[in-house]
């Protein structure tokens, strides 16, 4: 769930509204909040700066709209294919005159004069929860630098892609299945398919590689392992004074409630019990800081992991810091789908915690 400073700020605020209405309203909102569809509230830099859509649509060798459901939806996809890109990246801490800080990443690219040959294999990029596939250009750039055809996706109701609520993993897994249907009618899945995902998009990748034998290799980045405990640990994390005013049955009744609006059940979110349908081995990091998403949810699924399966704990990282990471993690990541996709090299990754 790696949200920007904008929708940080717009969820606590809400939070705040909630805790000061009665216990009844509270449930409703927030399971209004839970399942609805981010980019309705919070609409991406993509679609808010026309100068930076411009120029991301150029650095996008294809793009296109993947019909999903049910419930129906389309998803923006897009398509990066190997080559030089001379990506530059950089992460800043800003701070205002209140002295709050926050991370804002800095990168930039150069189009490829020509491709780098044939793609090694495909790797979909699947971004956090409240953003959208540019959030994760840092990742898509470097891995289609690495020789991979890269792959990203707005999951439905996120960045430019439809669909009126979400459900967490529930709806969207499914819908990832028909976007690879999708890629290999049109010739475009080459080789392997490997995954990576940050949070929301970890956990969603985990429940697609679940679904589809197809998935050779995952990376997960801070991951969650139910998402129906998530609902409640990210709400604490993200926001804990606000939170703590809201008692655990107003949670309860509004992560019931989520359930029935949403006409999804939280089951089909359940990451840790989908792992034992897992064939793919999975590389997880997670920031031994996270306050959002416990650690924990990473041990828990590595537990469950297939063999050979690895987790990687950064000490000095929180939820935020490691969505924006790539030093030093890239280098694993690249033997891990280098390995497992094109059969390269060793596939000892991260330390097993």
């Amino acid at each position: 769930m790696n949200y920007s400073r904008l929708s940080l700020t717009s969820v606590c605020a809400l939070f705040a509204v909630a805790a000061l209405m009665l216990s009844g309203c509270v449930s409703g909102i927030l399971a209004t909040m839970a399942v609805a569809a981010p980019n309705k509230d919070h609409p991406p830099r993509v679609v808010r700066d026309e100068a930076f859509a411009k120029r991301v649509d150029a650095l996008y060798s294809q793009a296109w709209r993947v019909k999903v459901g049910p419930p129906a939806a389309e998803l923006a996809v897009a398509v990066l294919e190997p080559g030089n890109y001379q990506f530059r990246y950089d992460i800043e801490v800003k701070q205002n005159d209140k002295g709050r800080k926050w991370l804002e990443p800095k990168f930039d690219w150069t189009l490829p004069l020509q491709p780098i040959g044939a793609p090694k294999g495909t790797i979909l990029v699947l971004h956090g929860y409240r953003d959208a596939k540019e959030n994760m250009l840092h990742w898509a750039v470097v891995l289609a630098e690495f020789g991979y055809r890269v792959v990203l996706v707005d999951l439905r109701g996120h960045g430019r892609s439809t669909g009126d609520g979400i459900a967490y993993g529930a709806f969207e897994a499914k819908d990832l299945g028909q976007v690879v249907d999708d890629l290999a009618r049109r010739g475009l899945l080459a080789g392997k398919l490997g995954v990576i995902g940050v949070s929301y998009g970890a956990s969603t990748g985990l429940l697609l590689a679940a679904r589809d034998a197809r998935v050779a290799a995952v990376v997960a980045l801070e991951p969650f392992s139910n998402a129906r405990d998530a609902v409640v640990e990210f709400a604490h994390g993200v926001a804990p004074k606000e939170a703590a005013k809201i008692s655990d049955a107003t949670f309860a009744a509004a992560v019931a409630r989520a359930e029935k609006q949403g006409k999804f059940s939280w089951s089909d979110g359940d990451v840790l019990a989908a792992m034992s349908r897992v064939k793919a081995p999975v590389l997880f990091y997670h920031g031994a800081k996270d306050r959002w998403l416990s650690p924990e949810n990473s041990r828990r699924l590595l537990a469950k992991a297939p063999h050979g399966s690895n987790l990687g704990i950064l000490e000095n990282d929180d939820h935020l810091v490691l969505s924006f990471r790539l030093v030093p993690i890239v280098y694993d990541v690249r033997k891990w789908f280098d390995r497992h996709l094109a059969g390269e090299g060793d596939a000892s990754a991260a330390k097993t915690d």
